[in-house]
């Protein structure tokens, strides 16, 4: 369960980097590029650890779990969040360190999906 969580703070973390240096309130004498690369690692390495981890942990409560409402949003947003990030991240190597109004957008959408997430994951914890 910690590991668990140590995963998806390693996923939120790199995401909320990833997209503070997309909004340009982050790093302004590097590259995008030079800031994502490594974050973006980190978040496939966070997601790769959150799924071994939680693959277990829904397994031993996989009925009352997948019947609660809380977990499902959670499932629906980890994934959005996730695709959004990417899809909207697949041209970010060609950034250089100024950032356009569309990339500036596709952050803030992306870090309220990240939020959203962890929002939900702390009240699924807590209403558990």
């Amino acid at each position: 369960s910690a590991i668990h969580v140590l995963g998806f703070t390693l996923v939120t973390g790199s995401a909320l980097l990833a997209n503070l240096k997309r909004l340009g309130a982050l790093l302004p004498q590097c590259a995008v590029a030079e800031v994502l690369r490594p974050a973006n690692r980190a978040i496939v390495a966070g997601l790769a650890i959150s799924v071994a981890t939680g693959a277990p942990l829904f397994a031993a409560h996989a009925t009352a779990v997948s019947a609660n409402g809380t977990f499902r949003l959670k499932m629906v947003l980890l994934l959005t969040a996730a695709a959004f990030h990417f899809a909207v991240g697949r041209n970010d190597n060609a950034l250089g360190s100024v950032v356009s109004t569309p990339v500036r957008v596709g952050a803030v959408v992306s870090l309220a999906l990240w939020l959203a997430l962890a929002v939900t994951a702390c009240a699924f914890i807590l209403l558990e």
